[in-house]
């Protein structure tokens, strides 16, 4: 049926029309969209790699719409639970999603955003530098930050298959993509789950000289367990920290709005 009131044969539609049509288009747009929507929440602890010392958490919230992702947010916090940096995602695209990372006790900041002109890459690695910026063509294909959970997703067959998959990568801090190789390692259990083994690395010579990530996922719902390697936040001298972050399975449980809210807008303070 149409929303649109139809004016009477005498040509004129009556007040009580306009407001009967201009109230039904109002309760419409008032109604909920019936879209399913799913939050799931996790967390993590990262330790200095091959070691045990403790770096930091994460606590991760996911929104889900009609079964896809559309919104992760995290919240890294520090020995004693204060809040010290934040990741925000939007999945206006599955393998290159909108993202911004802000830490509070280097001011790092790096990110990805969309807008009618475009999209653009912006870093910063220390409070006191100059955040740069630079507009990019988003190709097909791009791997952007957590986009890579979506790329082991779509490309597991090919992986498991054992051939060696080129991905183009963004990297922020060079405002610009490189490609990596990404090889199944091994199949190996880790907190007595089963995984796969996955390894990143550069592509060409310089894959050769400089360490890889390894990451685990679940053999059987293909969900990220343990990384290993260069992590996203840094120390006090402006270096990634060479990290361990495990994500329990047990620990991904259903979520709800304000879950996700409540990451979004905790305060962030650097850590003593």
């Amino acid at each position: 049926m149409s929303l649109m009131y139809q004016p009477s044969s005498i040509g004129r539609p009556s007040s009580i029309g306009r407001s009967l049509g201009i109230g039904l288009i109002v309760w419409l747009l008032s109604q909920p969209s019936g879209a399913d929507e799913r939050f799931v929440s996790y967390d993590g602890a990262a330790t200095v790699r091959h070691g045990t010392d403790f770096l930091y958490g994460e606590h991760h919230a996911l929104h889900y719409q009609d079964g896809v992702l559309t919104e992760r947010v995290v919240l890294y916090t520090c020995r004693d639970g204060r809040a010290f940096a934040r990741k925000t995602v939007r999945y206006v695209d599955p393998l290159a999603p909108d993202f911004e990372l802000e830490e509070t006790s280097t001011g790092l900041r790096e990110g990805l955003t969309s807008s009618a002109g475009g999209r653009t890459v912006f870093f910063r690695g220390d409070r006191n530098d100059q955040e740069r910026r630079r507009d990019i063509s988003v190709e097909q294909g791009l791997v952007v930050d957590a986009g890579f959970d979506e790329f082991v997703h779509t490309q597991w067959s090919e992986l498991m298959s054992g051939r060696t998959l080129v991905m183009r990568f963004l990297v922020p801090s060079r405002l610009r993509e490189m490609r990596f190789d990404v090889e199944r390692l091994r199949s190996d259990r880790f907190d007595g789950v089963p995984v796969e083994v996955f390894r990143l690395k550069l592509a060409g010579l310089w894959g050769w000289f400089l360490p890889g990530i390894d990451v685990y996922y679940s053999a059987a719902d293909h969900l990220l367990v343990h990384y290993d390697g260069l992590s996203d936040l840094r120390d006090a001298s402006n270096s990634n920290y060479q990290a361990e972050i495990t994500f329990p399975l047990a620990e991904r449980r259903a979520a709800d709005a304000e879950a996700l809210d409540a990451l979004r807008s905790a305060r962030l303070e650097p850590c003593s």
